[in-house]
């Protein structure tokens, strides 16, 4: 395999290693719970699955702070078996946000996967958060694969609950160089926000090449203040973005503030 093998990056003082003892895993699951703001007896993943998981060869790493755990990533191999693993959850103590946990973390796993000559990761996001579409289009580099509607179905951790889980499929190539992103010099708005927040749609000519999907900039911040208008925004997301990937559209770039730029297939 051709693999591209680069130097893990890591934020200061931070320690990347995988997990194995019940302690660690303990440890691990609490976090989960506590980034996904429900009770440690309703984390996502429970200590012993995590035992489960590592002891059958899959990945589940941390990202320590002297001996404190501050982030946590778990993923398993998937068809084609050892060549694809999907990344199921990755979580980062709030405090630490935007300090590089994240990026270490993805990086780490990467290593990882290569030493056991995996070519590719995969995982889901959810499309409305801005900032997590551009970690992953823009600093990972992933390709978007699908939309996939209303994946987990009903989901009652805090963060999600009231809303349908909606996800991107993304595609982490880790025998080749991150694709370049294409930056549209004129693009065509299918969806945008309006003055008052709220999505509008718009009319595409015939034969355009490039299209603008956007969304709000932080849908944390809607989903707490105005929950109507955050569902308004997954049900029209869903038929704009979700409906041009249906047609063979794909991402070529992302832009912080919250906006897709699509490209037609040929």
């Amino acid at each position: 395999m051709n693999a591209v093998v680069t130097p893990t990056p890591a934020a200061a003082g931070i320690a990347m290693r995988s997990l194995h003892t019940p302690e660690e895993m303990v440890r691990a699951s609490a976090l989960i719970a506590r980034v996904w703001e429900v009770p440690p007896e309703r984390s996502l993943l429970s200590p012993e699955m995590l035992v489960a998981l590592a002891h059958s060869g899959n990945y589940v790493a941390g990202a320590f702070l002297g001996e404190e755990i501050i982030g946590v990533n778990v993923g398993f191999f998937h068809p084609p078996l050892k060549r694809s693993l999907h990344s199921h959850v990755a979580a980062v103590a709030p405090e630490h946000a935007g300090a590089g946990v994240g990026r270490a973390l993805k990086h780490h796993q990467r290593l990882w996967a290569l030493e056991r000559d995996a070519t590719r990761v995969t995982w889901t996001f959810d499309p409305l958060v801005a900032r997590n579409a551009y970690f992953n289009i823009r600093k990972l580099g992933c390709d978007v694969e699908a939309y996939l509607t209303d994946f987990y179905g009903t989901m009652q951790d805090s963060v999600n609950q009231g809303q349908h889980s909606d996800r991107l499929l993304v595609v982490w190539h880790l025998d080749r160089l991150p694709r370049d992103n294409e930056r549209p010099q004129e693009d065509y708005p299918v969806l945008l926000r309006n003055d008052d927040g709220r999505p509008v749609m718009g009319a595409m000519p015939d034969g355009t090449e490039y299209c603008l999907v956007e969304i709000p900039s932080d849908i944390d911040e809607v989903r707490r203040h105005l929950p109507a208008l955050a569902l308004e925004w997954r049900i029209e997301l869903r038929e704009v973005l979700g409906g041009l990937l249906a047609e063979g559209w794909r991402v070529v770039h992302f832009d912080p503030d919250g906006s897709y730029h699509l490209r037609r297939s040929a």
